[in-house]
């Protein structure tokens, strides 16, 4: 029967509006312990959906005897509390650059989303990107975040690494007195796998994880790609996908793939 209610509970809390679901549970407060389920259903809000309208009916049938009226409010406002946290900590954001639609769309640009992050970091940044260059903007960032004590790893290709297939190191981006506060990795050109013309792969993502929050994009750290090219990435909030990146990173240095600078 226990489960059954919380079945019942959780598939009322999925579909109930929020104004809905906190008029019935004021209403379920008020009502005497001794009501039925027929009187119960008369006295609580009415809804012109009919499924949520069934869904109650659930609960409301498999509650009785079980517990109290004032009991179910408190388990409705309970798991409520708790659905609505969880979604809050699985939120992904679509972000992009380039062509923007006539039609109005609920998204940020690329860079602006990397700016608001950086500047609100509290611990710790990791960024990975295969091209850097022209980023006045995101350094000045990184650099007020260093300042702040704030811990920063940069995951970067390199000209010698690739073997010419970038011609420009991400490095020179980034000014000798930040780089100085930073950890610079690199993928050595001895631990990557090689077509079969011999050429080696390529360091070709693009992250940045700021503290509890990924950002994923095709961007790479360039002007032309936050401001002319057609991009687009995700913003992640979501506590097992940071953690299992940071952990995939983290092992990728801790065998060497990846190597301190």
């Amino acid at each position: 029967m226990a489960d059954e209610i919380c079945i019942a509970i959780e598939n009322l809390i999925r579909r109930a509006p929020a104004d809905w679901l906190s008029s019935t549970c004021k209403a379920l407060r008020n009502l005497p312990s001794t009501s039925n389920s027929e009187f119960v259903l008369k006295n609580i809000p009415n809804t012109n959906n009919a499924d949520l309208s069934f869904l109650m009916s659930k609960v409301v049938r498999s509650c009785v005897g079980t517990m109290s009226w004032e009991a179910l409010s408190w388990a409705l406002s309970t798991a409520n509390a708790v659905y609505q946290g969880s979604l809050r900590s699985h939120q992904i954001e679509l972000l992009w650059s380039g062509p923007t639609p006539a039609n109005e769309i609920a998204a940020r640009r690329i860079d602006q989303a990397l700016y608001d992050l950086i500047a609100s970091a509290k611990r710790e940044i990791l960024m990975v990107t295969f091209a850097a260059y022209k980023i006045e903007r995101l350094v000045d960032a990184l650099r007020k975040a260093a300042l702040s004590g704030v811990k920063i790893r940069l995951i970067l290709e390199f000209e010698q690494s690739s073997e010419g297939q970038l011609t420009y190191d991400a490095l020179n981006a980034f000014p000798a007195q930040l780089r100085s506060t930073c950890e610079i990795y690199h993928w050595p050109a001895e631990k990557r796998q090689r077509n079969l013309a011999g050429r080696p792969g390529k360091l070709h993502a693009k992250l940045a994880i700021v503290d509890d929050v990924g950002l994923v994009s095709s961007a790479n750290l360039t002007d032309d790609a936050f401001a002319r090219n057609f991009e687009l990435g995700i913003m992640v909030n979501e506590s097992d996908f940071v953690s299992s990146t940071k952990r995939y990173f983290d092992s990728l240095i801790a065998e060497g793939t990846l190597q301190l600078l």
